[in-house]
């Protein structure tokens, strides 16, 4: 066994280990030792460094200071063979304010403590490294079963509180006591406890007299005009249930604001009980109400504590000097003689060198004499007896400047004064649940949160909020974001009971989609990780809430919000998307100031159909643009012409159609289309109907149909009918060509599915059409991979689960129907099923007419003919035979003469040499066998018989 003498040297290493030189064989890495200086201590033998000469052993330097050991110093050092392992190791932080760090960041801790230090001893300083630049000291309490011993992996470690360890720290440094009884941990005492009547707080106060209240702005109670107009700068209002009477010795008290900056900035006021002035009504009794001078010369924020001590006798005053910026006009003296009379007869405070407003807009700062005279107070011995003398020079109040207040939001429209109560009373409830706030973007989630902000901080409930902006903290590291959020909490704490918001929460906390290990993924899931772990722990014993808005859950990260578990969010609110009514109501309060007819409003109300809040204001304000750059500016009222309204709904962005991709429907709409009659007189029924008499169709006691499938033979028209409805209609169209929401990531086609259908509520009233539908939703159990069965899955619940589809129309087409799943046909999903056939000899006539309504035709062309003739041709192949004939008429014309070719006329000879090049699509086998699969199908018959693959059917 090595037993030796070795001189300690400082490092720069992040541990507690005691490192050795290269040389030094007698002791190896993992060994125990004692050390023998003043006091004797243990520790682990560390890697070896290159740094340590020969004799020397290395310690780092923070670590080695705490126990009082310094560089240079000769130890005695001897090899221990065994040592106990510890089962539980009890733990608190030297300086009080790290408290609520540990307790935040308890896991990390304990994972990287082994790390760090094996082998502890009751009553060690250790410092813990839980970043690259943070380190907590912390002392040991207690070790079971035995000290000194070995941490292991399964060493348990309980951080407690430093207030219990006062009584048991007689083996500490005066430094560590001195630490534990400063005004710092007075504070910290006090709302770390749930309770806030806790008398435990009381022995550890420097003097019996001290209380900590919370300070709130006089301004927000609710108090009658002429007493809040004489109230003295530095007079301060409490209840009587805060400091019972017979326990404040003296009205005139000493407030310390407890800050980490200005815990010597002290103050003097005057108290007065509010029952004696008027009755109020108080949620709580911690507070004190001070004037806005207060608050400017502190520049602290609502719910800030102060320390309050009453003085027992105030000083003497037999001078004051009065400085003061000059002015020619008014006896400076004298109005502060007058300032002085005036408020004697009840008496007040003043502070020494506290700039005041005195009247006739003269700041001046007095100075008491004798000069230890921090404060004096007013009354009418001191007016007539005291001398004064004037100081010229420039003085200037400070002032603090008040945040903005957000646009007052339009609680009539939608659900947003149900959300306001809801939210309010979840908050200030007993219970204080946290609350989510959803809604699509611009729907005014922001506004609402500052509206809830603002009710909160008001009398009666007097909450401290702080907002965060979640976009402008997002691609932070995770130190850097963990550092803000410790900050953060650490001021909600010091200011409780408070509020969190968090703005646009999935933004930070994303629920990105693709592989768990993506770099993405992984910066997400650890910051929505870290940030649950520090909301739930600070929330979890502090008076403190938290309010976040989120465009939906589905967006938040699992981490942070999961459809399974225990919830940080036991609220959640959602915006509702605005009807007619809602939009009537905005459009009116927006443009309240103007002249505007009703029947135009009406218009306007249906033209922004799927507006939300911000599109409409963005709207009203491009119409007043429009009335101020076509008229004079002193005309009232300002009327409101329909061709402003026009320009301004031409020029608007909708929020919600950003970044989606909208199929144009082109020139063709049904006076276009040729035959089809009674697919075109059912689709306007289903979707032009409803629009046009909304109220009918708003009181139908049953749920209209949604769904729509066309399906027949290839070439019949079914996609071309699509962007011909929603141009009849005026309807946005998103097209789904086939299986591009496929995807080959667990859960991404179910997400695209979801984002699709989404993306049509925003976008209503439009057309969501599925375009070869049967590739995108076969029949389940055929797919080896299971992604087309959890599409099917995802389809049926969009399409009959519980989200509404009002506005938004699915239409479907497919030329195999008896591919696709049976349940996608059941009522409620498409419903409706529309036969798009071959046309017959009438409709193929109308469809070379409309196809011929741009073509030059000769004079002796006969359609009738050529529509006899092109019996078992689609619309698709009567293009194909009209583009082969205008083909041939400008061979022809070339051929005879150069010039005339864009005069060349189709004749009947183009058009039956035309015919005779061209062949319908289908072959007549195949025709049979499209017959034979719809008859069945309309029928009902499909069996297992036709469950089989398009070219097994074809076959």
């Amino acid at each position: 066994m090595f037993e030796g003498s070795l001189i300690i040297k400082y490092l720069s290493v992040k541990d507690s280990f005691l490192h050795i030189n290269p040389n030094l064989k007698f002791l190896e890495t993992g060994t125990y030792v004692r050390v023998n200086s003043i006091q004797e201590f243990y520790f682990s033998i560390g890697d070896v460094s290159i740094e340590l000469e020969d004799n020397f052993i290395g310690l780092n330097s923070l670590f080695a200071k705490s126990l009082n050991i310094d560089n240079n110093t000769l130890v005695r050092v001897s090899e221990i063979k065994n040592l106990p392992i510890i089962s539980r190791l009890t733990v608190f932080p030297l300086n009080p304010h790290e408290y609520e760090v540990m307790e935040m960041l308890a896991n990390n801790i304990q994972d990287t403590l082994l790390s760090q230090i094996r082998v502890v001893f009751k009553g060690e300083k250790i410092v813990i490294w839980v970043g690259s630049n943070i380190n907590i000291t912390v002392c040991v309490d207690s070790i079971h079963p035995v000290s000194p011993g070995v941490v292991d992996f399964l060493t348990e470690l309980h951080i407690e509180q430093p207030v219990r360890k006062i009584e048991n720290t007689e083996s500490l440094s005066t430094q560590t006591k001195a630490c534990l009884n400063s005004l710092d941990w007075k504070l910290f005492s006090g709302f770390i406890e749930t309770n806030p009547e806790n008398t435990v707080l009381s022995k550890y106060l420097t003097k019996p007299s001290e209380f900590i209240c919370r300070v709130i702005p006089l301004s927000k109670l609710p108090l009658s005009d002429i007493f809040s107009t004489s109230i003295q700068p530095f007079t301060a209002f409490l209840s009587k249930k805060t400091i019972p009477e017979d326990q404040l010795s003296s009205n005139i008290c000493q407030i310390s604001l407890v800050t980490e900056d200005t815990i010597n900035k002290k103050l003097f006021v005057k108290l007065i009980f509010l029952e004696d002035i008027q009755e109020i009504q108080l949620k709580s009794f911690n507070e004190l109400f001070v004037g806005q001078e207060i608050f400017d010369i502190y520049e602290c924020q609502l719910g800030v504590r102060v320390v309050l001590e009453p003085i027992e006798k105030p000083p003497p005053v037999n001078e004051i000097h009065i400085t003061a910026s000059k002015n020619y006009t008014v006896d400076i003296l004298e109005v502060f003689k007058k300032y002085l009379a005036d408020g004697s007869d009840e008496t007040f405070v003043l502070n020494s060198e506290i700039p005041i407003d005195i009247g006739d807009n003269i700041i001046c700062s007095p100075k008491f004499y004798p000069e230890d005279s921090e404060f004096c107070v007013v009354d009418n011995n001191l007016v007539r007896n005291c001398k004064y003398v004037l100081n010229i020079d420039n003085i200037h109040k400070i002032t603090q400047k008040e945040n903005p207040i957000s646009m007052p939001i339009l609680e009539d429209i939608a659900n947003v004064k149900k959300i306001l109560n809801d939210s309010i009373k979840a908050i200030t409830d007993i219970s204080t649940d946290n609350v989510l706030l959803t809604g699509r973007a611009g729907t005014g989630k922001s506004t609402i949160l500052n509206t809830v902000a603002k009710y909160l901080s008001n009398y009666p409930y007097l909450i401290f909020t702080k907002h965060i902006n979640c976009k402008r903290i997002k691609g932070k590291t995770m130190d850097s974001l963990e550092k803000f959020m410790s900050v953060t909490f650490s001021e909600l704490i010091l200011h409780q009971p408070s509020l969190l918001i968090l703005d646009d929460l999935h933004i930070l906390c994303e629920n990105a989609c693709g592989e768990d290990d993506a770099p993405n993924n992984l910066y997400f899931n650890r910051i929505s990780e870290m940030l649950y772990i520090l909301l739930r722990r600070v929330t979890g014993v502090n008076k403190i809430n938290i309010l976040a808005s989120s465009e939906n859950t589905d967006k938040l990260n699992k981490n942070i919000y999961s459809s399974r578990g225990t919830h940080l969010f036991k609220n959640i609110f959602s915006i509702e998307d605005f009807v007619k009514v809602d939009r009537i109501a905005a459009l009116k309060f927006s443009l309240k100031d103007y002249k505007l007819e009703d029947y135009i409003m009406n218009e306007l109300a249906i033209k922004t159909e799927g507006f939300v809040f911000q599109d409409l204001i963005n709207f009203c304000k491009k119409i007043v643009f429009e009335i101020y750059k076509h008229g004079p500016p002193n005309i009232s009222p300002k009327v409101i012409k329909p061709e402003y309204v026009d320009v301004a709904l031409k020029n608007t962005y909708v929020m919600a159609l950003q970044n989606i991709q909208f199929h144009s429907a082109g020139e063709n709409d049904f006076s276009t289309i040729g035959g089809l009659n009674k697919v075109k007189e059912v689709l306007l029924e289903n979707l032009l109907w409803p629009g046009l008499y909304p109220n009918i169709f708003s009181n139908a006691p049953l749920r209209l149909q949604s769904g729509l499938l066309l399906f027949g033979p290839p070439g019949t028209g079914k996609t071309l009918i699509a962007g011909a409805v929603a141009k009849q209609c005026g309807m946005r169209l998103i097209s789904i060509k086939g299986p591009e929401l496929l995807s080959k990531y667990i859960g991404a086609s179910e997400q695209a599915v979801r984002d699709t259908f989404q993306k049509a509520q925003s976008a209503k009233p439009c057309i969501l059409f599925f375009d070869e539908f049967d590739s995108l939703a076969p029949k389940r159990g055929h797919d080896n991979t299971g992604v087309t069965d959890r599409v099917v899955n995802q389809l049926l619940t969009q399409l009959d689960g519980v989200e509404s589809l009002t506005g938004v129309c699915v239409l479907a087409a497919t030329s195999r129907p008896d591919l696709l799943d049976s349940a996608l046909l059941r009522p409620g999903r498409l419903d409706k099923q529309l036969f798009c056939p071959l046309p017959n000899e009438d409709e193929r006539f109308d469809i070379l007419k409309v196809l011929l309504k741009n073509l030059s035709l000769d004079d002796n062309v006969s359609l009738d003919v050529i529509a006899k003739k092109t019996n078992n041709y689609s619309g698709a192949d009567l293009q194909s035979l009209l583009y082969c004939a205008h083909m041939l008429t400008i061979d022809y014309t070339f051929e005879t003469d150069k010039d005339i070719v864009i005069d060349s006329k189709i004749t009947q000879t183009h058009l039956e040499d035309a015919l005779q090049r061209t062949k319908p699509s289908l072959s007549n086998e195949e025709r049979l066998k499209y017959e034979k699969i719809y008859a069945k199908f309309q029928s009902g018959s499909i069996t297992e018989d036709f469950k089989t693959s398009s070219k097994a059917t074809l076959a």
